[in-house]
């Protein structure tokens, strides 16, 4: 499948998606969100899975950066949109949704590396931090403790 094509399909995949979550706030700077307002959310689908999940929701209008950490083998975007909801009156219940969604940056299952969409409207890039190897136990120890066996830096 091409790349455009692909996208088109990710898009309706994830429109009306639920943002779950009963009360939409940003997950930077903790703002209520609303219905209408515009978002950016991170979309994700491990490998083999056939439907992507949200990870979390941040104010729209580029006004946060994206600090993501792409992983291998789960297909990975960003997206800008605006809240919706969808009602079920039988149920009496509404659930908040995604509508109007672009795609501003994927990140394949074969890659860590993002993809910015040079034709949609968000100029911001994503932060992408290099992961670093986990520090051994054992230098962690020797790094974090005195000789009389307590922390370095305090006397506790």
């Amino acid at each position: 499948m091409s790349n455009p094509q692909r996208l088109q399909t990710d898009s309706s995949h994830l429109t009306r998606i639920a943002l779950n979550t009963d009360t939409p706030r940003c997950q930077v700077c903790g703002d209520h969100l609303n219905e209408g307002d515009d978002i950016s959310v991170y979309a994700y689908r491990p490998a083999g899975e056939p439907t992507y999940e949200i990870g979390y929701l941040m104010c729209g209008h580029d006004t946060h950066a994206h600090p993501t950490v792409f992983t291998r083998g789960v297909r990975e975007l960003v997206v800008t949109g605006h809240i919706g909801s969808c009602v079920n009156t039988q149920t009496q219940s509404t659930r908040w949704v995604l509508l109007a969604p672009t795609i501003v940056v994927t990140s394949p299952t074969t890659s860590t590396d993002p993809h910015v969409h040079a034709d949609t409207t968000s100029p911001r890039t994503p932060t992408h931090s290099t992961q670093q190897e986990p520090t051994p136990l054992l230098t962690a120890v020797r790094e974090q403790t005195r000789a009389d066996g307590g922390p370095r830096g305090g006397s506790e």
